[in-house]
Formats: C-alpha cells, sequence, structure tokens
C-alpha cells in the first residue's frame, strides 16, 4: 500500500504539474487557516471554558507524534496519584453525532469501535478507571465529565486545534525523527497549521526520542524561535506483548529471535517494525496499512497464510490494530499484540508538578472537591 513520501512530494517540483497543484492546494489551505484562527481570535466564535484543569495535547503535524499513548501516560499519572480525570476526544472513524458518547464510565466500556473509533476504545481499555468521552462539541463531552464523574482533570486528546475550548495547559508534541517534514502545508506538506502557531503552546514535548533520534534540531529550533517555551523529551517504550485469545503476556524479549510476520495500520507503520526489530526479533515479512484500516477477513487470512507459507512463529500487531480487530475478524489464538507506553526521559517532577498545581489551583476556583 502506498503512503505519503513528503520528501519525494517536495522533489516532485522537477515533474511541476503534481506539484504546482498541490502548492495551490496548500496556499488556499494555510488561507482557511488563517480565517479561522482569526474569527476565534476576534471572539466571534465563543470559546467555552470547563470547570476542572484542562490539558490539550496534540501536533501541528499530520499523525504519528504518539498522541494517544502520551494521553493514556497523563491519565494513568493522574489515576495513580488521586485526581479524577477524564478524556475528551473527538472519536475519528466513529459514529460520532452531535451529541456525546460515554465510551467508558470508568468502570466498563460502553461503546464499540463502530461507534467510538479506534483511539478511544484503545484508551478505555488502557485506562480502567479513567471515563473516556467523544463529541464533536468536546465542551458538551467536558460538561458531562464534570457533572457525572466529577473531573477535575480534563484531558483533550488531539486537542491542539480544537479552539472553542479553552485550555489550561497546551502541550506540543514533536516528532524528534520526522519533525516538520518538507515545511509545507496540508496537501503539499505535514503541516496542520503554520509554525508561528507553535506560539500557542504552554510547553513542547519533543517524542519518539531514542539514541538515534534525540530531538536536537528541534530543540534548538524551538530555543530559537519561542525562547523560554519549556522543553521535554519523551520516549516511547515497548512495554510487553500479549496474547489476547488466550489471555496471556510475556515481557518483551520473549520476541527475542522469534520468526514474525508483523503488520500495522497506523499512522507510522515503519516505527512499528523498526520497534519490532529493536527487540531483535527475526521480522520475514512486514506489511503496512492506512491509518485507521478497518481489517478484512481476506486480509488477516492472507497474513495467517504468509507465517504458515514461511514457517513464522507469530503474527504481531500493535493495541491499535487490534481494537479493530478483535471481535470482527477471525484470527486464531497465534495472534500477539506489543503494548507500548510513554514516559518522560527527563525532568518528570518539574513537568508533573506543573499539573498537580494547576489542578490544586483549579480546584480553589471551582470548589471541584468530590461528586
Amino acid at each position: 500500500m502506498k503512503f505519503i513520501n513528503w520528501a519525494d512530494i517536495h522533489e516532485s517540483k522537477r515533474r511541476g504539474a503534481l506539484w504546482f497543484f498541490l502548492k495551490l492546494l496548500s496556499i488556499a489551505y494555510g488561507l482557511a487557516v488563517k480565517v479561522r484562527f482569526y474569527v476565534y481570535n476576534m471572539g466571534l466564535i465563543k470559546i467555552r471554558s470547563l470547570p476542572a484543569y484542562v490539558v490539550s495535547v496534540g501536533n501541528i503535524t499530520v499523525g504519528g507524534t504518539g498522541k494517544t499513548p502520551f494521553v493514556a501516560m497523563l491519565a494513568g499519572w493522574a489515576a495513580e496519584n488521586g485526581f479524577r480525570a477524564a478524556i475528551l476526544s473527538r472519536g475519528y472513524g466513529g459514529k460520532r453525532n452531535s451529541g456525546v458518547i460515554v465510551v467508558s464510565d470508568g468502570t466498563k466500556i460502553m461503546a464499540s469501535v463502530d461507534d467510538a473509533g479506534d483511539e478511544p476504545i484503545l484508551l478505555a481499555r488502557k485506562l480502567s478507571t479513567v471515563p473516556v468521552l467523544i463529541s464533536k462539541k468536546r465542551y458538551l463531552a467536558g460538561d458531562l465529565a464534570s457533572e457525572r464523574f466529577g473531573a477535575e482533570l480534563m484531558l483533550l486528546d488531539d486537542g491542539y486545534q480544537h479552539l472553542s475550548v479553552h485550555r489550561n495547559l497546551n502541550i506540543l508534541l514533536l516528532d524528534a525523527k520526522r519533525r516538520f517534514g518538507n515545511g509545507s502545508l496540508l496537501p503539499l506538506g505535514p503541516l496542520r497549521e503554520p509554525l508561528e502557531q507553535m506560539e500557542r503552546a504552554d510547553l513542547v514535548v519533543i517524542t519518539k526520542c531514542n539514541d538515534e533520534h534525540r530531538g536536537d534540531e528541534l530543540v534548538d529550533f524551538v530555543q530559537r524561535r519561542f525562547p523560554g517555551k519549556p522543553i521535554f523529551r519523551a520516549g516511547y517504550l515497548p512495554d510487553r506483548v500479549m496474547f489476547p485469545r488466550v489471555g496471556k503476556e510475556h515481557p518483551v524479549d520473549f520476541l527475542t529471535e522469534k520468526r514474525v510476520v508483523a503488520f500495522a495500520g497506523v499512522a507510522q507503520p515503519r516505527d512499528f517494525l523498526d520497534t519490532v526489530k529493536s527487540l531483535k526479533a527475526d521480522v520475514i515479512h512486514f506489511e503496512a496499512f492506512s491509518d485507521h484500516h478497518r481489517f478484512k477477513q481476506a486480509e488477516i487470512a492472507a497474513l495467517v497464510s504468509e507465517k504458515k507459507h514461511l514457517g513464522g512463529d507469530l503474527l504481531l500487531t500493535t493495541e491499535k490494530d487490534w481494537v479493530r480487530i478483535d471481535g470482527r475478524v477471525d484470527v486464531g489464538d497465534g495472534i500477539a499484540v506489543l503494548a507500548i507506553r510513554a514516559g518522560l526521559l527527563s525532568d518528570s517532577d518539574v513537568f508533573f508538578d506543573m499539573i498537580r498545581q494547576g489542578i490544586t489551583r483549579s480546584r480553589e476556583s471551582f470548589g471541584n472537591y468530590g461528586i
């Protein structure tokens, strides 16, 4: 399956017509973005406030910066430290309407992947005590989270461009490896907004940092263009290998020297492949699908057949892909899922103290002491 490579598109300048057409669309897109910011800045569209400490997690490029694991980390920290958190999502790919869908009430999952989309269901599965709600109008989800669950920390998943809700802390995630691609706006490049809109971020987190991609170029860029803005680094670490059909789990070294047929339908499938290889698995076949891909029985059957043909030990995919497969496609017992977790690589005390203090101030403002 063909994926967009913005570097290739940039090189298509030499070919002329395609580059010119995409450039025109990019200019039109940029004008639309500026008009939207103007409308909000002039107060022509109301920005809603919620009775809680609101933290937005988002990016300025399309897909793959690791928003979902980062939101899961924040919500998990809140639950472990006795704060009542709720996740407010747009529910990409689900059957959204003008109301609110409670994906999880913090005790059980109450929606399907068809209703909610894969990422909210994944968050609900990973965070069994944290309510997850979706709505096109996230202030409606926030009002319900406050009224029904007494949420004092509300996490806007993919909220950087969601301007209609006031946030107390605006977190911008940047990919250490891909940075800003070719630096162009959609569809010529991966930028969802012009780079000057990074000014709206209260802090920047450089994600997917490792020994090869430390994010030093991004640190230099942010410090030069936006001096004084706090910068943190985060890594995404393999956590465990799960066999969900049989209810078994193993540490990640289980994959060492295993003959693996791997597949992924996420924003950056090659990142998954690199992670699996880093665990010293012998990847005998890999197949990439588009983000949020809805798997068909024939596609899974072909992967199972490939595993048998090549003498593979197991079929391996991501947690997000498993959400879209589970209960919809028959895969047998030989499928494994590699779980990933996000973690700050330095200054985690500073980062979480900032949020802790924000929740405390919010409690004093709203009197949100319990339900």
